[in-house]
């Protein structure tokens, strides 16, 4: 059967709104069904199961689901029930309230986080090593940057939207802005885009360029508050470790301040 324009449209936007949906959660069944049902219109759970391809039981916990959700609703019949799709704007009042969830879980995080030092004492470590992998610990550990007090400093490859996706990168940055942080990072970049970095604060974001042949920077390192952490963005390793040290830190900040002080100033172009 030849496929028309109409239908591949049809087939991309059902596909979209399904990779949407799962990302709230929904099973790919459930947001199958969701889809169907809006092409359909007003349907039994029999016609859903069948058009679908996804068995009857199953079929009632997806719409279950949906209805939940706000997104379909059901009328009793008397031969049964008729089911319908409801607009996707009705999810809305779900993401309002895991924003609320979300907030509520951030503002108790401090306080669980004293709970459990205390909980430590005297028997928690004074030095901790923590390993990271793939893109999600990578993500973790750049988050980590942003509870820095006051100001941190990067030997840096390459920019932080150059190694992970540019969404991740902007909360990143918006979150350093909230917080107020300076940012000193060497590279060995000879010139810096504003477009690089946005959004950033002029006045506390501060490059120098390092000639490569006094020290190439291919291996990135994080240094504040007593944290050292070692980066490896390749695609065969994707992996960071984290040292807790304050010793290691004191030595760190004082090689990086070192070379600073002899490396070349930036002027961030627009």
């Amino acid at each position: 059967m030849r496929t028309t324009y109409a239908t591949l449209i049809d087939m991309q936007g059902s596909e979209s709104v399904e990779a949407y949906l799962t990302k709230l959660g929904l099973t790919p069944e459930a947001t199958k069904t969701y889809t169907e049902l809006a092409k359909l219109g007003p349907s039994t759970a029999l016609q859903l199961s069948k058009t679908t391809g996804t068995a009857r039981t199953q079929t009632y916990r997806c719409l279950e689901t949906l209805q939940t959700m706000g997104l379909a609703s059901a009328e009793k019949l008397s031969y049964g029930r008729l089911y319908r799709s409801l607009p996707l704007e009705n999810i809305e009042a779900l993401l309002a309230d895991r924003d609320a969830q979300t907030q509520a879980l951030r503002a108790d995080l401090r306080t669980m986080s004293d709970v459990m030092q205390q909980l430590a004492g005297s028997a928690g470590p004074k030095a901790t090593a923590q390993h990271y992998y793939g893109l999600a610990g990578l993500k973790q550990v750049n988050w980590n940057l942003t509870k820095a007090e006051g100001e941190y400093r990067v030997f840096e490859a390459a920019h932080l939207s150059q190694h992970l996706d540019r969404a991740f990168a902007k909360r990143y940055r918006e979150r350093c802005i909230e917080r107020e942080l300076t940012s000193y990072d060497l590279t060995n970049a000879d010139a810096v885009s504003a477009s690089e970095l946005e959004p950033f604060e002029p006045s506390r974001t501060f490059l120098r360029h390092i000639n490569p042949e006094v020290l190439t920077i291919n291996f990135e390192v994080y240094i504040y508050n007593d944290v050292v952490t070692l980066l490896d963005y390749s695609a065969e390793q994707q992996l960071a470790l984290e040292i807790r040290h304050p010793t290691l830190h004191a030595m760190m900040h004082q090689l990086f301040d070192a070379m600073w002080a002899s490396s070349k100033p930036l002027t961030i172009e627009r």
